[in-house]
């Protein structure tokens, strides 16, 4: 018998632009993927591997297509960690405050992974961090999400 692909589960190349934004409702990149200048200090340079995008108090981060947990993970100054792979891309969800999935769950596009950490020594700015790689080369997620 023929071994039927998961199709659904793998993102490729013609997924660009059209995988669905980290989260749902008003947002507001605040940090860029890649080098940039830092915010306060002269003369250093800050390389950001994903993108911050702040939301309001209370925000979800969903998933941006269909995959597998592959791993959660806590790590200092980010929280909770949700890496979900897609084939060979991999997306990572980081700065949650709490997770509503487990390793090795199947998701599906928009699924809610968990509840973004609103951090009380920043004015609560509540701000997930997210990176997407094809494999370890990592990718600007802006040109892949709409």
């Amino acid at each position: 018998p023929r071994v039927r692909r998961q199709r659904q589960m793998c993102i490729r190349d013609s997924n660009k632009g059209r995988l669905l934004f980290p989260v749902a409702g008003n947002y507001k990149i605040v940090r860029r993927f890649g080098r940039q200048p830092h915010p306060t200090l002269r003369h250093v340079e800050t390389d950001n591997s994903g993108i911050d995008i702040e939301v309001a108090k209370g925000s979800k981060a969903r998933a941006v297509f269909a995959g597998k947990v592959s791993a959660i993970f806590r790590q200092d100054g980010f929280n909770s960690i949700v890496m979900i792979r897609h084939g060979k891309y991999i997306t990572i969800y980081a700065g949650l405050a709490s997770v509503s999935v487990k390793q090795g769950d199947s998701v599906s596009a928009g699924q809610p992974l968990g509840q973004i950490f609103s951090d009380p020594d920043d004015g609560n700015r509540t701000i997930l961090h997210f990176e997407l790689r094809n494999e370890r080369q990592k990718l600007n997620p802006t040109a892949w999400v709409r």
